[in-house]
């Protein structure tokens, strides 16, 4: 994954870790209009969302499934954030979020093949995973995979933002080189909403089985 210093940075320092994340990032074009700027220093910065950037985590992560009485269940986490125009504050959305999954260790046949794994995150749920960290304001994903195998060691992941009005904006695609080792997630993504896979599995067939 691009892995961004854990470090505070502010003024200038914070500019040039923006302009690192554009080098890497081919960043998705189109602005979705989210209201006007807040003036409190405070408050999560709103505008006008034009870019949208994902990094990922490449350790396959357990945490207590809620939706199944805590069983530790794998799952990939990763940090959301919306930008305007240029990188530089990042913005605090009104959308939701999808995100696909394909599998390069096994890549299905054809050109345009199914993911295996997909997630909708509505916009309520999105709001309640925005965090701030060194970079500002972000949102902290983690993703329930219930088709995940030990042999997947690399994985493609598209997300896409949906703003309430306007089309979807696309991060770039990021493809993961999975970690042999697995990793346990903290306290704060425990506790996360819960997460549910929209996803169509892909059968042994090569056809399309709903879960």
């Amino acid at each position: 994954m691009a892995h961004v210093p854990e470090k505070v940075v502010g003024g200038t320092g914070l500019a040039a870790l923006m302009a690192s994340l554009a080098l890497f990032c081919s960043l998705a074009a189109g602005c979705a209009s989210t209201g006007s700027a807040l003036s409190s220093s405070d408050a999560a910065p709103t505008g006008a969302v034009c870019q949208a950037v994902a990094c990922w985590d490449n350790h396959v992560m357990y945490a207590p499934d809620p939706v199944h009485n805590g069983t530790p269940t794998p799952g990939l986490a990763g940090r959301m954030y919306l930008f305007g125009p240029e990188i530089g504050t990042s913005l605090v959305g009104d959308g939701g979020v999808v995100v696909d999954l394909y599998d390069e260790t096994h890549p299905a046949a054809g050109p345009n093949p199914p993911p295996l794994e997909e997630w909708r995150i509505d916009k309520d749920t999105l709001k309640r995973l925005q965090r701030r960290d060194p970079i500002g304001a972000g949102y902290t994903l983690f993703l329930p995979w219930g088709t995940y195998r030990p042999d997947i060691n690399r994985v493609r992941l598209q997300l896409s933002y949906h703003p309430v009005n306007g089309t979807p904006l696309y991060a770039p695609t990021s493809s993961v080189t999975l970690s042999s080792d697995a990793d346990t997630v903290g306290p704060e993504m425990a506790g996360r909403p819960a997460i549910r896979s929209t996803s169509q599995a892909i059968g042994a067939s090569g056809r399309i089985v709903s879960k």
